[in-house]
């Protein structure tokens, strides 16, 4: 007979915390479509902010949802695997959708926070021809998921409005591991607001489309690629690009 768990486990902890958060979370400025099982996955960003920044995301493949992340880490300081691309064929699809808010902390008044995005692309060295030929094949198209006028807004990247966001990247998957902004990280803001912080109660929501097109031979076929996120969150008050503070040793 199986005994019962003593405690929750910092897995189901997130789940449960991201679960409810995203469900119940207000969405004055847009109509949502949240739902309790809406991401798979869930972790804590790095957080230099009073309040912690949860993030959920889930993946799709070739329309059929993913059960869970390609990594099994929850440690989001480390960086976040949206995509595993193995073995792959021409003409498959996928996609990611993220959501972000920030965990309120238990104070009266939580305070808010920048968020900043890193993306780091990835091949197998093991198979580095192949790699390379699929990163040129493989088109990529990553924005905000604000829908229209806020009607569509966060719902995902299978949801009719993905398309009316706001253009962050696309291009190949070369062309984005190359983008020298987005590998030293760039401050997430969908240009909505007037000062770019993230406030309580609100969400920040990405989607990732990516295709292999069906044309061009079987270039690509047998590499690997990996694609991976890292959030930070920071202050209201703090402009400058942690990901650079972090690099330099420097806090605050």
């Amino acid at each position: 007979m199986k005994r019962d768990e003593p405690h929750l486990t910092r897995r189901k902890a997130l789940a449960g915390a991201g679960a409810v958060g995203f469900a119940t979370i207000g969405m004055g400025r847009g109509r949502s479509t949240a739902s309790p099982d809406e991401y798979t996955n869930y972790t804590y960003a790095e957080s230099d902010a009073p309040s912690r920044l949860l993030v959920g995301w889930r993946s799709t493949y070739n329309d059929e949802r993913v059960a869970a992340s390609p990594t099994d880490s929850v440690d989001g300081a480390d960086g976040i695997r949206l995509i595993d691309l193995r073995n792959v064929l021409p003409g498959d699809t996928g996609s990611a959708s993220v959501g972000l808010r920030l965990d309120d902390p238990g104070e009266a008044v939580p305070e808010g926070a920048r968020v900043w995005m890193r993306i780091a692309v990835d091949g197998d060295d093991g198979r580095a021809a192949a790699s390379r030929a699929l990163a040129e094949r493989i088109e990529v198209d990553v924005r905000y998921d604000t829908g229209v006028l806020g009607i569509g807004r966060c719902a995902g990247a299978d949801d009719e409005f993905v398309d009316f966001g706001e253009p962050i990247y696309a291009g190949t998957m070369a062309g984005l591991a190359a983008d020298g902004d987005l590998a030293a990280g760039v401050e997430l803001d969908p240009g909505l607001f007037d000062n770019g912080c993230l406030a309580p109660g609100e969400r920040r929501c990405l989607t990732l489309v990516w295709r292999f097109p069906a044309d061009g031979g079987n270039a690509g076929q047998g590499g690997a690629l990996d694609f991976d996120v890292t959030f930070h969150a920071v202050s209201c008050d703090r402009t400058g690009n942690p990901f650079a503070a972090d690099a330099a040793g420097v806090s605050g």
